[in-house]
C-alpha cells in the first residue's frame, strides 16, 4: 500500500511538472492558470506513507513549476508559487500528523494506556494467524478495594496491572478485565508449547503484584485463527477460575 502511495505522489509530480514545462513551450499563457489548479490537487493526494517521498515530490514540482512559470514568463508568479506550493504541503503534513496521533490514542486506554476494544481487529489481523495464547483476566476483589480505599485506589491497581504485564499486547476490556495476547510475535515462547510458558509468564505476574497485596483470575484458551471463539473460550475459562478463588488460572477446553 506505501509503495502504490509513493508511486501515486511522484506521478503527480511528474505529472505536474511536464504539464507546465509543455505550456511554457507551446502555450505559455495556460501555464500560470494551470500552476494555479495545480495547489488544491496536491492537498488531495494520498495519504503521504512516507515524509521524505513527499517532501521530494512536493520540492521537485514546486522547483520544476517554477522553472516552467519563469520560461514562460512569470518568474516572480514563479517563485511565489513555488513557495505556496511548499507551504501547503507543510500544512497538509501537518494534517496527516495530527489525525495519525488522533488515531493512535483513540485505540488507548486513557487511564492505564492498555489498548482498548477498538484495536482488536487490528490485533486479531496481526496476531490471530500467527497463534499462541489469549488471556482473560480480572482484578481479584477490585468492587471491595474500590468501597474500602476509594477509586484512586481501584485506578492505581489497574495501572499497576497494566504495567505488570509487560511488552505483551494488552486491551483493557472494561471495568477491571483485560485480555492479553501472548505468543511467539509478544513474547518469543508460543512457538515452544504455549501451555507451559504462558502459565509461567502469568504466575511471574502474580508474584510481583501479590507482594504489593493485588491478585487477578486468568481463563487461557488457544489463539488460533478468529478471535471471537477464542475469547469466549477464555471468557468461560475465566469464570472457572475465579469459582476457585483469587489468584487462579484455568485454560479452556482440552489443554488443561
Amino acid at each position: 500500500m506505501s509503495g502504490r502511495r509513493d508511486a501515486a505522489i511522484m506521478m503527480f509530480t511528474v505529472f505536474g511538472v511536464a504539464l507546465l514545462w509543455g505550456l511554457a513551450l507551446e502555450a505559455p499563457g495556460g501555464a500560470l492558470p494551470a500552476a494555479l489548479l495545480l495547489l488544491p490537487a496536491q492537498l488531495r493526494l494520498p495519504p503521504l506513507p512516507s515524509p521524505r517521498v513527499g517532501w521530494l515530490g512536493a520540492g521537485l514540482l514546486a522547483l520544476g513549476g517554477a522553472g516552467a512559470l519563469a520560461f514562460a514568463g512569470y518568474p516572480a508568479a514563479g517563485l511565489a508559487w513555488g513557495a505556496a506550493l511548499l507551504a501547503l504541503h507543510h500544512r497538509r503534513q501537518g494534517q496527516e500528523t495530527r489525525l495519525a496521533a488522533l488515531e493512535r490514542e483513540s485505540h488507548r486506554d486513557a487511564l492505564t494506556g492498555a489498548f482498548n476494544r477498538h484495536r482488536l481487529p487490528q490485533l486479531e489481523a496481526e496476531l490471530g494467524a500467527r497463534g499462541g495464547v489469549l488471556i482473560y483476566l480480572d482484578i481479584d476483589g477490585f468492587k471491595a478495594l474500590n468501597r474500602a480505599r476509594g477509586q484512586g485506589a481501584g485506578d492505581a491497581a489497574l495501572r499497576r496491572l497494566t504495567e505488570a504485564l509487560g511488552a505483551a499486547p494488552v486491551v483493557r476490556m472494561g471495568g477491571d478485565e483485560f485480555l492479553v495476547f501472548y505468543g511467539e510475535a509478544a513474547l518469543g515462547n508460543a512457538a515452544s508449547g504455549a501451555a507451559g510458558p504462558a502459565e509461567a509468564y502469568l504466575e511471574a505476574v502474580l508474584r510481583a503484584l501479590t507482594a504489593e497485596g493485588l491478585s487477578f483470575c486468568a481463563g487461557l484458551a488457544p489463539l488460533e485463527g478468529p478471535l471471537a471463539p477464542a475469547l469466549a473460550r477464555a471468557d468461560e475459562a475465566l469464570g472457572r477460575a475465579k469459582a476457585r478463588g483469587p489468584g487462579q488460572l484455568c485454560w479452556a477446553g482440552p489443554v488443561r
